[in-house]
């Protein structure tokens, strides 16, 4: 497997809770199995197929998962809700052969972004029953790799009796470290990789634009495929390491809640 099966998840997983504000969830355990089709690393031209277990527990108010951390959220009568995730970032590689981070041979001599704790805050709205808002900041805790600030607007487009399909537009920014810790170029990575100099400022990193579809089989059984279109800022996209400032995502999977 050329890159970490536990990279996928977030991109599985965070559309099929991305409505839990609606629905005031009982004690429950999911499990599933999912598959990706994705670049290496975000900005690759290179994609690599992989696969990967999820676990989670949640009930109204805290939730365990492999793909969040611990979380606790409260949610408000009026749509709005509020969460605080004491998570991780798996970091990236400089080759290819690392389960448990995305990487490629192309970054070589880049060296290794490490493995961190993160928290996060979140704030979300949800309007109506078919549009909502949602924001929150990432900042790390056990390794400074910058701040993260993501704005995130879902749409309902169809809601049957067992099929659900979402359209989501998410807009992620980064600080000028952690642009830079996953996009710039420093004197040392340089000489050790052959690639030019860069730095990157702080601002807009890239746009995602995903569309999700859920299907109910059972009670227990949801079905799950989403695609997601992603467009690299040009601050990022001038970087050298960026073969391509475009690329696609598929995921599927099935998942079952008891």
């Amino acid at each position: 497997m050329n890159k970490s099966s536990l990279c996928l998840l977030p991109l599985i997983v965070a559309p099929l809770f991305a409505m839990a504000s609606l629905k005031p969830a009982e004690s429950e355990y999911v499990i599933g199995l999912a598959g990706q089709y994705a670049p290496e690393y975000a900005g690759s031209d290179k994609y690599d197929a992989d696969m990967a277990p999820y676990f989670s527990w949640r009930n109204q108010t805290f939730q365990i998962d492999v793909v969040n951390g611990i979380s606790y959220s409260k949610e408000f009568n009026n749509g709005i809700y509020l969460g605080q995730t004491l998570g991780y970032s798996l970091g990236r590689s400089d080759d290819n052969e690392t389960w448990l981070q995305d990487g490629s041979r192309k970054l070589k001599g880049m060296g290794k972004i490490k493995m961190a704790m993160t928290s996060t805050s979140k704030v979300g709205w949800w309007m109506a029953h078919w549009i909502g808002f949602e924001g929150d900041v990432i900042a790390p805790l056990t390794d400074s790799q910058g701040m993260q600030y993501n704005l995130k607007l879902n749409l309902i487009m169809f809601e049957g009796h067992n099929d659900t399909v979402t359209f989501n537009v998410e807009r992620n920014y980064g600080d000028a470290r952690y642009n830079n810790t996953w996009y710039g170029v420093n004197e040392s990575q340089s000489v050790q990789s052959g690639y030019k100099q860069y730095k990157s400022g702080s601002g807009l990193n890239n746009t995602n634009y995903g569309i999700n579809w859920q299907h109910s089989f059972s009670d227990a059984w949801t079905g799950y495929a989403d695609l997601n279109y992603t467009v690299l800022a040009d601050r990022i996209s001038k970087s050298p390491i960026v073969d391509k400032d475009n690329f696609f995502t598929f995921t599927i999977g099935a998942f079952y809640s008891f």
